[in-house]
Formats: C-alpha cells, sequence, structure tokens
C-alpha cells in the first residue's frame, strides 16, 4: 500500500463534525512512535504528524489518521512492565469494588484490556472479567495468565454479540485507549449498547490542560488520534445518550483524567466535575490564540534537547537512553537526533530489545546493557516513570553515572494546572 491507502486528511471535528478547525502545532514527518525496526528492515515509512483544534468543542486532535490496523494488529505496549501503573491498577480495582459493592455475580469489561494488567485484580477480588484486546501479541500474554480475552477491536456489533451472549457488565474501564480510535462515536456507541443501564463506564485519557501548559509535545503521535478536554468529552458521550458524571486528575502519563460516565442522566454530576468544567471554560480552548505559548513552549524544548545532548556528545562522554516507548521516539525524531548521538536505549521490554527506534538507527538492549559497560550519562526518555527509572538505576549515580531527564523542569506536574480533583468537592 502507498500513503493514501493508509493516510486519511480530515475536513471537520471528528466530534461534533466542525468545519472550523485551526492549526496548533506541525511535527513534520514522522515514523508510527510504536513501530519498532527489526535490524536489516530498511527506513521507517513517515506520515504527516499535525494537531489541529476546534472551534466547536474544544477538542485537539490529528489532522490526519493512519490505518489502525497499521499500528494495533501488532503492539509492542505491555502495561504491566510499569510497577507503578501495576500498583495504581491495584488501589483502582480495589476502590471500584468498593464503590459500588461488586461482587462473584458482577461482570467488569476493559476495552483496549492489554496484557491484563487491570483485570487480574478484579479477578482476585474475586470479580468476573473480561478483556478486548485487538493486538493478538498482547492478548496471548492475558489469556496465559487466565484472563478470558476477545481478540477484536470494539465496535457496536462486538458489543451487541457479547451481550447477547450474556455479557452485561456493571463496570467498563477504557484506559488510554480514547485517544486511539479515529471513528470514537461507533467505539462510544458500542459503550453505550455493553454498559448495564445502572453501570459505570471509568476512562482514563491524557488530559489536553496537561498537554498544552507544559509542552508535552512528545505526546503527540499518530496513535493519539485525540487529545481530550471535558468539553469535548460532555460532548461525545452527549450525543450518545451518555453522561459525564465525575472527573479526577491524575500524574499518569504526564497528567491524566480519569472520567465516570454514565448510561443513565439523572444523577447530578459531582461538585468537582462541575468546578473542573468552570476551569476549563475560562481557558478558551476553542481559541487559537489559546495555543500561542504552547507552540513555543514547544519550540524552544527542542532547541534545548538538540543542545542538551550535543554538549555531552562534544565533551566526549558517552550517552545512553532509557525507555523505548512512543514519546521516545517523538522526542528523538522531532529533534533529529540518531545513533550519532545516542549509543543505544535500553527497555525492561522483551519485545522491543533487539529492534531499532525509528527514524534514528538507535538500537533498543536489555537494561542489563547498563551495568555491562556504564555509559557517562544515561537519560530517561519516559518522563512519566521518572521516578521509577530513578528508582531503579540508583546504582548508576552512586557508581558516578550522570541520569537525566530532558526537559524536566518544563514538565512538572503542577505547572499551570488548576487541578480538577484538588478541591474538597465530594463525589
Amino acid at each position: 500500500m502507498d500513503e493514501k491507502d493508509l493516510f486519511s486528511p480530515i475536513y471537520a471535528c471528528r466530534i461534533c463534525a466542525s468545519g472550523d478547525l485551526f492549526p496548533i502545532l506541525d511535527l513534520g514527518r514522522q515514523p508510527l512512535a510504536n513501530a519498532l525496526l527489526r535490524p536489516g528492515s530498511g527506513p521507517a515509512q513517515t506520515y504527516p504528524l499535525a494537531a489541529l483544534g476546534c472551534v466547536g468543542c474544544g477538542a485537539m486532535q490529528l489532522s490526519g489518521t493512519v490505518d489502525p490496523r497499521k499500528m494495533f494488529d501488532e503492539y509492542l505496549y505491555f502495561s504491566s512492565y510499569s510497577t507503578s501503573m501495576l500498583s495504581a491498577m491495584q488501589h483502582l480495582a480495589a476502590e471500584t469494588v468498593r464503590t459500588y459493592r461488586l461482587g462473584s455475580d458482577d461482570l467488569v469489561v476493559e476495552v483496549a484490556s492489554n496484557d491484563g494488567y487491570l483485570l487480574r485484580h478484579y479477578r482476585d477480588l474475586g470479580v468476573r472479567v473480561l478483556g478486548v484486546e485487538p493486538a493478538a501479541n498482547v492478548a496471548q500474554l492475558a489469556q496465559t495468565a487466565g484472563i478470558d480475552t476477545r481478540v477484536d477491536y470494539f465496535t457496536p456489533e462486538v458489543a451487541s454479540e457479547l451481550l447477547a451472549s450474556g455479557s452485561r457488565p456493571r463496570v467498563v474501564h477504557a484506559n488510554n485507549v480514547l485517544a486511539h480510535v479515529p471513528d470514537i462515536h461507533r467505539f462510544v456507541e458500542a459503550m453505550h449498547i455493553l454498559l448495564a443501564e445502572d453501570g459505570v463506564a471509568i476512562i482514563e485519557t491524557p488530559y489536553l490542560l496537561d498537554l498544552i501548559d507544559r509542552g508535552l509535545f512528545e505526546t503527540i503521535y499518530h496513535e493519539h488520534v485525540f487529545y481530550y478536554c471535558l468539553g469535548a468529552l460532555a460532548e461525545l458521550f452527549g450525543q450518545h445518550g451518555m453522561q459525564l458524571y465525575d472527573c479526577e486528575h491524575l500524574a499518569v502519563h504526564g497528567g491524566s483524567l480519569r472520567i465516570t460516565v454514565r448510561n443513565r442522566g439523572d444523577v447530578p454530576p459531582t461538585d468537582r466535575l462541575v468546578f473542573a468544567r468552570a476551569v476549563e471554560a475560562s481557558r478558551e480552548l476553542t481559541s487559537p490564540l489559546t495555543y500561542k505559548d504552547f507552540a513555543l513552549e514547544v519550540s524552544e524544548s527542542r532547541a534545548e534537547i538538540v543542545q542538551q545532548f550535543g554538549d555531552i556528545r562534544r565533551s566526549e562522554r558517552s550517552l545512553a537512553g532509557y525507555g523505548a516507548a512512543a514519546k521516545a521516539t517523538v522526542l528523538l525524531n522531532f529533534a533529529g537526533i540518531d545513533i550519532r548521538t545516542v549509543d543505544y536505549v535500553v527497555d525492561k521490554n522483551p519485545a522491543k530489545q533487539g529492534r531499532i527506534i525509528p527514524g534514528t538507527d538507535i538500537p533498543v538492549l536489555p537494561v542489563k546493557r547498563v551495568s555491562e559497560g556504564p555509559p557517562d550519562v544515561l537519560a530517561i526518555l519516559v518522563s512519566n516513570l521518572a521516578a521509577e527509572v530513578r528508582s531503579q538505576m540508583e546504582w548508576f549515580t552512586a557508581a558516578g553515572g550522570e541520569l537525566i531527564v530532558p526537559l524536566e523542569h518544563r514538565r512538572r506536574l503542577d505547572r499551570g494546572i488548576a487541578d480538577p480533583s484538588a478541591s474538597s468537592h465530594t463525589r
């Protein structure tokens, strides 16, 4: 297939259908961020990567989409390799079971369930679980761990089949998938079909305010079609007869929202959702002027990375990276950094080891490579997991190595954010 078969530009908002879109940021042509290459496979194919804003609903979205099958039929991101993620999901499962009094007769479904990193905790608490995961290689890990998983994309047809088979969940989870779905209305309609009348959908997605206030340009990549605000989410779910009920601000992935959605519209929203909507409205996310500082921040960040990495090399110190995540692919490609500057990147995920970060020729190696011949400087390329990596690599700094987190001073979670869950308002 050529590019025109894989890349589809848009001319109207995917959520509210407004044709009044405006440019926010153009990152040029980029490879698919999670499509790590096998040695000898040749150069990575690249596609346009630009973000647009919507005057109608405030959603930020990509100017075009790559065929999802190109990105998700095989997937190399496994949630279970993050210990902090596993801990957070254990807490989420326990809290949800307590809040909604779930028992052995209840069903929890997770869409884009990955390797079962969340559902295993519900299972251990005695609740029935079912995962829906499009990547067969990832779903197999969940199935091996005893998590019932359907290998499929989540559509109204799949939801209807599950409903006909007796699967009617009281809780549906969708963690970090809502941003990935180009045909988002079919996805939400599937959720509406499947969810029990008195059930809740608990959804996590990166938050647009965090992205623009902290300059998180490396979270923009082809898998992330959308960058949501609460206004756009309310519009999206409202079109399908669903009600945005609650929200919570999370530190995960550089700043995310956890929202609770109901099929029934007769329950008043929580005080903290009302508060957060008011804060967001004051930010004028439907105005192009709102994003000028963000674009300037990204330009300055790029120059800073080029300078920092260049200074290390010019001082004849060796430099390696930690974390072959999608964010790393975007950061390195946007800054024009490749094997001439970074010797290698290590990662805990065996599925990534032995591959190459696209667009850079930088090999991905096991974490033990650092101890076998420590570099002078190790750059943490997964800033959202910096605390976890620092703890893991204490021996490296104790031995005299320098550990850096590019742009860390620009990425404080409190930077410019009015936390939607910071008030004392109740659920």
